[in-house]
């Protein structure tokens, strides 16, 4: 009868101590969060404007704030990979002092808060403080700006008065050189050239009280050598063969020429070499070769490499594998003529029947022609994942469901079966062309422009000139929409002032041959911690003529409206920079410079003051000379043909010499190394570099500690599987024809196929005078 109470008794005990125990526990302290704030200030700060901070707090105690003004050269580190210092301020008196209480309770709050300097001008230190935490951070009060144009041969510093507009004759920069001070002063125009073998890495002008510097970024060299690497097809099978078609150049004075000598072209799994041949190159620097790919090799992305000289190129072919005696293929049975208002048909094959086969398929709201994206593209998702089973003949169909969003889609197919592997991309755009929207960043800080890239290309590759595109940009039930017009290669851009905080999502759309609509999704937060754009403006607008020949005038109009003062004009090369000082009209500026032949990308900048900030702007300048890409319109006699009929391909604009010519036929829309469109740009290396004192959109720096413990805030994010691949596999095009030929500026005759059907017919000219060409057009047999 004890047994129970002493049970009863027992359990009582254990519920008061843990009663005790809970109550022992310590409630959490929420003024620990007074030590958790972050202090922000603008890289710029005109002394006629006020000054202000961002303070990011979740608490509302009050931040004390102590404005010091000090000498830049205690605080600023030379060189772009390095922070700021913290001022000791223990022997240092505050100019001013004054608190800030954040809105009330313990919430998240980004605060802009008022720095009471007046028109002063300086260099400043603000320090906030709660308690014994510190933070400081840096305000440069100054009139007078510094832009910074750097190529591999030197540097070109222009000064202005960011009031007036005018450039700073006289002005004192002090460039930091081999970690030592050289001090040079501006000419009457306001411009500095450094041309030196000892590049700085900091440049510090002072006008007065005012200062303007800029942490130079490293310069890489021109490459000596350059190789292209292109393959008939972005997907192989294990135990097919991979065509590859490719070019070598080498910098001769300056300007790019036909390489010589042979190529040594390999496939590799790693560090491991599958296949390898080495190929003479022809007169044109081009060379050519097929190599074999194992029956059993394992399925994954193969590096097609080719070595010339002291140069290197590749491209990535996918391998899709067999096992054993099991092979797959898939493809869509509306081939490239798929309607976006149905569902996708896909055709899967497995060489037995009866087979389990599981298929995945991924979708991109987006299409992309002649262009791969560096990452994966917005709104990607897993669209469909099922299992079918092959008929007698290992044949089976899936039906791919169609999207409601109005958007074009690029669909990702894998398909596997005990090993054995297959892949396709299948594009499907909802008019007779593509257009595609880049935003300068993804994420991006309240109160700074939004802004944007606009191309559009017909589904032959040529571009939609001067066509009419209509952007909105979209958050909750507001709208913001314009109406921009498309240059004479199908580009414009644009940007919205006041996007709103939270996620916009931004619309472009053109009409041809249907409604062609791309979307991308942008997060403004209250301080993003994205790197900053290149800082081209989109106030500035640059015209120059469609092409140029080597030696002609270049006649350059800039505008940028609101602009004061005179604007900086510059033609840009790997070999240096022309420049032109001129002054603007209702922020108009004529300038007149001469092209000059020159190896990598060739721009035509401008630069202007506008509101206190530094607009500039730079568009690329085509040049008809040797060694220069060229993309351009193929011409083939008509787009109709009888089945086996020789087509003469030639190209409307190319190199007016012999080359050597590369064409494929094909079905479906080739993608990654297979794309020939991009190959010409691989001869335009971008290599100057635009820095500027004062950009035109906002940009933050943070602050750094001074005193105190930080509170630590920490996250993470369960998973109890891995994430979902979303990656697109590439596109396995059938070629149906690919020939390797020398010929003139009329070109080479081609045999088309002997069935009926839709191609896509792809060349490549790859010039003896080092230019390289690239164009595409549809033709049908019938």
């Amino acid at each position: 009868m004890m047994a129970p109470r002493l049970v009863a008794v027992a359990l009582l005990a254990f519920a008061l101590n843990l009663s005790a125990a809970q109550a022992e526990r310590p409630i959490v302290d929420l003024h620990r969060l007074d030590s958790y704030f972050q202090l922000f200030a603008g890289d710029s700060s005109d002394p006629w404007k006020t000054a202000t901070v961002r303070l990011d707090t979740y608490s509302s105690a009050v931040v004390a704030f102590s404005v010091y003004a000090v000498n830049p050269a205690d605080v600023l580190t030379a060189g772009s990979n390095f922070s700021p210092r913290a001022i000791d301020t223990s022997r240092r008196h505050p100019i001013l002092s004054f608190g800030f209480t954040p809105p009330g309770g313990y919430q998240f709050a980004s605060n802009q808060v008022d720095v009471p300097l007046g028109t002063r001008e300086g260099f400043f230190v603000v320090e906030a403080r709660r308690g014994d935490v510190g933070e400081q951070v840096w305000i440069n009060r100054s009139r007078v700006g510094l832009i910074s144009k750097e190529t591999p041969s030197g540097f070109l510093f222009y000064g202005m008065d960011l009031g007036t507009g005018m450039p700073l004759a006289r002005m004192r920069v002090q460039l930091v050189v081999n970690n030592s001070f050289v001090n040079a002063l501006t000419d009457g125009q306001g411009v500095l050239r450094w041309n030196r073998s000892s590049r700085p890495v900091f440049a510090l002008a002072q006008w007065g009280d005012s200062y303007a510097f800029l942490s130079l970024l490293p310069q890489a060299p021109f490459p000596a050598t350059i190789v292209g690497v292109r393959t008939d097809s972005a997907v192989v099978h294990a135990g097919g063969v991979v065509r590859v078609a490719g070019f070598a150049r080498t910098r001769s004075n300056g300007v790019l020429r036909a390489s010589s000598g042979s190529a040594l072209v390999s496939v590799r799994d790693g560090a491991k070499t599958i296949a390898a041949r080495r190929v003479p190159i022809d007169d044109a620097g081009a060379f050519f070769t097929a190599l074999a790919i194992p029956a059993g090799a394992s399925a994954g992305d193969y590096a097609v490499l080719a070595q010339v000289g002291g140069g290197v190129g590749g491209a990535t072919v996918h391998v899709d594998a067999n096992a054993g005696d099991l092979s797959l293929d898939v493809s869509a049975v509306c081939g490239g003529t798929c309607d976006f208002r149905e569902d996708v048909p896909l055709l899967v094959h497995a060489s037995r029947g009866g087979v389990p086969v599981r298929v995945t398929v991924v979708r991109s709201p987006h299409v992309y022609l002649g262009y791969t994206p560096d990452g994966t593209p917005w709104a990607t998702t897993q669209w469909l994942a099922q299992t079918v089973t092959v008929d007698g003949s290992g044949n089976a169909t899936v039906n791919v469901p169609r999207p409601l969003d109005d958007l074009g889609s690029t669909y990702g197919v894998h398909v596997e079966s005990d090993g054995a592997t297959a892949d396709t991309r299948i594009a499907v755009p909802t008019a007779q062309a593509a257009i595609r929207l880049n935003v300068d960043r993804v994420e991006q800080s309240l109160g700074t422009p939004l802004n944007f890239d606009v191309y559009a290309d017909a589904l032959d590759g040529k571009p939609l000139a001067n066509a009419s595109v209509t952007v909105a940009l979209v958050h909750g039930k507001s709208t913001q929409q314009q109406q921009i017009t498309l240059d004479g290669d199908g580009h414009a851009r644009g940007s919205f002032t006041a996007p709103e905080l939270g996620t916009n999502l931004i619309f472009a759309s053109t009409d041809h041959g249907g409604r062609a609509t791309d979307a991308v999704a942008v997060q403004i937060d209250p301080q993003a911690s994205t790197p900053a754009t290149d800082g081209r403006s989109p106030n500035v607008r640059i015209t120059v003529a469609s092409s140029y020949l080597a030696g002609e005038e270049v006649a350059v109009n800039a505008d940028a409206p609101g602009s004061q003062g005179d604007a900086l004009v510059t033609f840009e090369s790997a070999l240096g920079l022309q420049f032109s000082v001129t002054g603007t009209n209702g922020g108009h500026a004529v300038a007149k410079l001469r092209a000059a032949n020159a190896a990598g990308e060739l721009r035509v900048g401008a630069a202007f003051v506008c509101d206190g900030a530094i607009a500039w702007s730079t568009v690329p300048l085509v040049l008809s000379a040797p060694g220069r890409p060229h993309l351009s319109s193929l011409s083939v006699r008509s787009e109709h043909f009888a089945p086996g009929e020789d087509a003469r391909v030639a190209f409307e604009e190319g190199s007016e010499g012999r080359g050597t010519f590369v064409v494929r036929i094909s079905r479906g829309t080739p993608s990654g190394s297979a794309l020939f469109s991009s190959a010409p740009a691989l001869l335009a290396l971008g290599m100057t570099t635009t820095q500027s004192s004062a950009p035109e959109a906002v940009t933050w720096h943070p602050s750094v500690d001074s005193t105190g413990n930080h509170a630590q805030i920490l996250g993470f994010v369960r998973r109890t599987q891995p994430p979902p691949d979303e990656s697109l596999p590439q596109a396995q095009s059938e070629t149906v024809s690919w020939k390797v030929a020398r010929g003139g500026a009329d070109g080479i005759a081609v045999e088309l196929p002997s069935s009926g059907g839709r191609y896509l017919l792809t060349a490549l000219d790859i010039s003896d005078d080092g230019s390289v060409s690239a164009g595409s057009s549809i033709v049908e047999v019938r």
